[in-house]
């Protein structure tokens, strides 16, 4: 089964769409290339905007096999970009990574969580989806947030991964997940109590 992402998705305040080409100088500025904003983030800082742009190439390429979907927030309003979020489907399970600009304030930020919160209620429902997970610094800000989408913290990982922007060559992670139950297939049929039952038929048809 393959996972089919969802091509955009809006709320009252956010578009949510395929990072394209064009958005890289801002992705760079608003996030990527942002000290504080990748502070905690396994992935390395973006030094130039070319980096930014190999990652969006990247993206484009994951999006064609299903493989790495990376999607932009962009404020319906003034077009500009809010929120960042990776998703790699390894079905039956889906990790998540979010990166959320610290620019414009709590108020966008509240408006990315509900968007973010809009878009895991559809990924843990789509078809071959029993696990999301995410990964989180143990000493970031971002496990608060995990526990308001609806997330379990299920285990701290030791050494789980490098934080490259604080010089952390192995660090630990929180480990938080979301699961449905899976179906549970119909027992198989008792070879040995079917052949009995056929054997016992034909020596009652024999009396």
């Amino acid at each position: 089964m393959c996972f089919v992402p969802l091509d955009r998705m809006t709320t009252p305040a956010l578009l949510l769409r395929p990072l394209a080409s064009a958005d890289a100088p801002e992705l760079f500025d608003q996030m990527l290339g942002d000290a504080d904003t990748m502070r905690d983030l396994p992935l390395a800082r973006h030094t130039r905007v070319q980096d930014t742009a190999a990652f969006i190439d990247e993206a484009l390429r994951g999006w064609q096999n299903g493989t790495l979907i990376r999607y932009a927030l962009e404020c319906r309003d003034t077009r500009r970009l809010t929120a960042l979020i990776e998703l790699k489907p390894a079905l039956p399970r889906v990790e998540i990574g979010v990166i959320i600009s610290r620019a414009g304030g709590a108020r966008r930020r509240r408006a990315g969580v509900l968007a973010l919160q809009q878009l895991i209620d559809w990924l843990i429902e789509q078809p071959g989806v029993y696990r999301v997970f995410a990964c989180c610094a143990v000493d970031g800000l971002a496990h608060s947030v995990m526990e308001r989408l609806g997330f379990v913290h299920e285990a701290t990982l030791k050494n789980y991964e490098a934080r490259p922007n604080r010089g952390l060559l192995a660090a630990d992670s929180y480990l938080y997940t979301l699961t449905r139950a899976a179906p549970v297939p119909p027992p198989a049929p008792n070879r040995g109590v079917a052949w009995l039952r056929s054997t016992m038929r034909w020596e009652l048809a024999e009396a």
